[in-house]
């Protein structure tokens, strides 16, 4: 019985051999042809630096040369490949400052997360990182903090204040500290209803006004004025909220006496209104009109005198108040000046009688409101005027053609008076279009 066992496992033992081996190259050949072996490539894998302190203990600081990224070349099966990142993401790549060479070149290494690769697999390039040592330089900058957003309806920021403190001390290689000009705060306050503290996180930018990059700001550190490294750069900045007043009359005074037989008959200015933010408490101070600080001269003028005031240097002396944002500070202020018995009334344009109105054509008045009428008191005993005692009229035959007008007012005045000027009213005329029925 052991003997025909025997001779069943060794009988013909080269031909069971062979058969082994053919199974086993196609297998290969298989194998190989439904998942073969490839090369992929990963590129902008970024490159971590650490243990610089090695070279800060000599007061030095890395300045990596290039852009900061390599290339990664991985050989593996098609089904390996296939379990990777195409971002690179798996990939980690390492210059230890440890292995700083004398010239100042650093072997990169690189690791994957996934186990499958393995470091034979992957080529590298560059396989080194060029760096330059620079001197450390540290200098300390005012923070600025960058509202982005609107708060809640009604409401404007009103003053913010870093709680790490305004002075921000970077340290970093002398190329880059040499081209900082500003530190910022941005913080988001879209919809914000009440006061806050926001989270922020620092930018940096150059004299050309481009925040700094990834690479750049790696090789800062950002710290507060008492030393304390600030973590991934973040400051806390409380915001302080005001609420705003809308549609507060301007009011200017005058300086200085006119020429002899004239006065000031009045102030206007544009715009006539403001709106402003602020605290309660200020805005209770402010009352119902902004008194702007800057009085109009009118010495020994004999005519209006406009002059544009800034309202900056009012705000600048009324603590918790400003203009809400965007508004532009500039306001044009006229002083109307009359000769004692001069009137000056303001016509509403109903009340002008119009003549030779064209058909056909489209006319906008400039004013669109009212025409100003200035007249003059021929006698200290004449009657009071007012609108209702004047007549205006006025031909529009001339706007028959497009075009701009400057048309003159005919203006009938009662016993008494005399026109104290010309009045004229500007005329846009343009032709209507043309209304065709449908289906033409």
């Amino acid at each position: 019985m052991k003997h025909k066992i025997a001779r069943l496992f060794l009988g013909n033992l080269w031909l069971k051999i062979l058969s082994l081996g053919i199974a086993f190259l196609i297998w290969m050949i298989v194998s190989n042809a439904n998942n073969p072996v490839k090369t992929q490539l990963f590129t902008n894998i970024p490159i971590t630096i650490v243990n610089q302190d090695f070279v800060a203990d000599i007061g030095k600081v890395v300045e990596p040369e290039g852009d900061g990224t390599v290339t990664l070349k991985v050989t593996d099966r098609k089904s390996v490949l296939q379990t990777l990142s195409r971002s690179g993401s798996d990939f980690y790549v390492e210059a230890d400052m440890k292995n700083l060479s004398e010239m100042n070149t650093v072997p990169l290494t690189v690791t994957c997360s996934n186990s499958m690769i393995t470091w034979d697999k992957i080529e590298i390039a560059p396989a080194s990182l060029q760096v330059t040592l620079e001197d450390k330089v540290e200098q300390t900058y005012v923070a600025s903090v960058s509202p982005d957003g609107e708060p809640s309806s009604g409401l404007e920021v009103g003053t913010t204040s870093i709680r790490q403190g305004k002075n921000i001390v970077i340290d970093g290689p002398r190329s880059l500290m040499n081209i900082i000009n500003q530190v910022v705060a941005p913080i988001n306050v879209a919809g914000l209803g009440e006061d806050a503290s926001v989270r922020s996180t620092l930018k940096v930018y150059d004299k050309n006004g481009d925040a700094f990059t990834d690479s750049q700001m790696a090789s800062l550190e950002i710290k507060d004025a008492s030393g304390n490294v600030l973590d991934e750069r973040q400051v806390t900045v409380k915001v302080d909220l005001w609420k705003v007043k809308t549609d507060v009359p301007i009011k200017v005074k005058t300086t200085g006496t006119p020429a002899w037989g004239c006065r000031v008959a009045g102030i206007t200015t544009i715009p006539e209104t403001i709106s402003v933010a602020g605290t309660d408490a200020a805005l209770r101070n402010l009352g119902d009109e902004f008194d702007v600080a800057e009085p109009i001269d009118v010495e020994g003028a004999d005519q209006n005198v406009t002059q544009e005031i800034n309202l900056t240097d009012t705000l600048e002396n009324m603590e918790g108040l400003k203009l809400i944002t965007d508004a532009d500070p500039s306001v044009q202020v006229t002083a109307v000046i009359e000769q004692n018995g001069d009137v000056t009334l303001q016509v509403p344009l109903s009340n002008i009688k119009v003549s030779g109105r064209p058909d056909g054509m489209t006319l906008v008045f400039t004013p669109a409101d009212a025409v100003t009428v200035k007249v003059r008191a021929l006698s200290s005993d004449a009657a009071r005027l007012s609108q209702k005692d004047v007549t205006l009229s006025v031909d529009l035959s001339a706007c028959a053609k497009e075009g701009s007008y400057e048309l003159p007012v005919s203006v009938s005045l009662p016993s008494g008076y005399e026109l104290a000027g010309d009045v004229t009213l500007k005329v846009s005329s343009t032709k209507q279009e043309v209304q065709t029925e449908a289906g033409e």
